[in-house]
C-alpha cells in the first residue's frame, strides 16, 4: 500500500490515524468480514463497531486520512459583536503601518477614529491579535536592516517517553527581514540542548565571501557558549545583543512557523497544562517530532517571498 498523506493532520494526531488504517486495511482485506471480525479491529482502535464501520467505508471510498481523525482547529469563528466599521478601521492602520505595527503605535489612533465615528473601538487585546496575525503574512516584509538573528523557540508537541513539561526546542540562526531559517538543530531531550557553537559552523559554512556582511544578535548566555564556533568563524570580537533576541523572534514569526504554533518566551510556557487533551493526541517519537518541526521550516522558508539571501558574516 502506498504511504498515507497526512499532510493537513495535527502530529499529535498522525499515530492514531495510522493505528485506524492499519486496522481498516487487516478489514478490507477479508474476503467476507463477520460481525465478530468488525467488533475484533474496532476494539483494537477503541472504536464502536458501527464506527469502525462508517470509518472503513469512508477510507475505502476517498483513502484521505484526514477523515479518519478529529480535524485541526481552524480560526476562532466566535461573533465578538465588533462592529463592521471598526474592524476595517482597525485593519487598515495595520496593514499601513505593516511590519512596524505595535499596539502602542496603533491602538490610540484606532480608537480616536472609532470616537469620532460613534462607534466602539475593538479591544487591545483583539486589536493586538489582529497586529500579529498581519505581521505573520509572509509577504508582510519586517522592518529594520539585514542582520542574522540566534534564538530558540519552543512547541506544544508532547514527546513519547518524556515527562508532560518537556518540550522540543528549536535553536535556529534566521535572517531578518526576510524570516527564512539559515540553519537549525533540534532538542527533543532536555538535558542536551542544542549546541550554539556546532549552529555557528554550519552558519559559518553557509556564507559567501564577497556578500553583504550581516552582524549576528546573540544573547549574553549563547555569546559565551558559542565563543569557540564564533573563534572559528573569525567573529570572536562580537558582542552580545543588548536586547531581546527571543523579542526579535517574535516580532518576526507572530507565533508561527510554517503551520506550527510556536512559544517564543520559554518561561511563559505552561506545559504541565498542555498534555495531551484528546484521545486521538499521541506523544510523538523523538524523530517524528524532528521530522515534524523541519517541515515547519520547508514550509516557512518556502512561503517567504524573498528567496534565501546570500551573506557573509561580520562582527558586531
Amino acid at each position: 500500500m502506498r504511504e498515507p498523506d497526512f499532510s493537513g493532520i495535527d502530529p499529535l494526531r498522525v499515530p492514531e490515524a495510522r493505528r485506524r488504517i492499519a486496522a481498516i486495511e487487516e478489514y478490507l482485506r477479508m474476503q467476507s468480514p463477520t460481525s465478530a471480525d468488525t467488533e475484533r479491529l474496532a476494539n483494537t482502535v477503541g472504536l464502536s463497531r458501527i464506527q469502525f464501520g462508517r470509518l472503513a467505508r469512508v477510507w475505502r471510498d476517498h483513502r484521505d486520512a484526514r477523515l479518519l481523525v478529529i480535524g485541526k482547529r481552524g480560526a476562532a469563528t466566535r461573533d465578538y459583536g465588533i462592529d463592521d466599521r471598526a474592524a476595517e478601521i482597525a485593519n487598515r492602520l495595520i496593514r499601513e503601518a505593516g511590519a512596524s505595527a505595535t499596539l502602542a503605535g496603533v491602538a490610540p489612533e484606532i480608537e480616536r477614529l472609532c470616537a469620532e465615528a460613534g462607534i466602539q473601538s475593538p479591544a487591545r487585546g483583539t486589536i493586538n491579535n489582529w497586529i500579529r496575525a498581519e505581521r505573520n503574512r509572509s509577504d508582510v516584509p519586517m522592518a529594520g536592516p539585514p542582520r542574522i538573528v540566534i534564538g530558540r523557540m519552543w512547541f506544544h508537541l508532547p514527546i513519547a517517553g518524556m515527562p508532560a513539561s518537556a518540550m522540543p526546542t528549536l535553536l535556529a540562526a534566521v535572517a531578518l527581514p526576510e524570516r527564512i531559517v539559515l540553519a537549525h538543530a533540534v532538542s527533543t531531550d532536555p538535558a542536551v540542548p542544542p549546541s550554539v557553537s556546532d549552529l555557528i559552523d554550519r552558519l559559518a559554512g553557509m556564507r559567501a565571501i564577497g556578500a553583504p556582511p550581516r552582524p549576528l544578535l546573540l544573547d549574553p548566555d549563547d555569546r559565551r557558549v558559542g565563543a569557540e564556533g564564533l573563534d572559528r568563524a573569525g567573529l570572536g570580537g562580537t558582542r552580545s545583543h543588548n536586547r531581546s533576541v527571543q523579542r526579535e523572534l517574535s516580532k518576526a514569526f507572530a507565533g508561527r512557523l510554517g503551520p506550527l504554533a510556536v512559544i517564543h518566551q520559554r518561561g511563559m510556557a505552561r506545559p504541565a497544562t498542555k498534555r495531551v487533551i484528546s484521545r486521538q493526541d499521541q506523544p510523538l517519537p523523538a524523530e517524528q517530532i524532528v521530522a515534524t518541526i523541519e517541515d515547519a521550516i520547508t514550509s516557512q522558508n518556502t512561503a517567504a517571498v524573498a528567496g534565501q539571501p546570500l551573506f557573509d558574516l561580520a562582527a558586531r
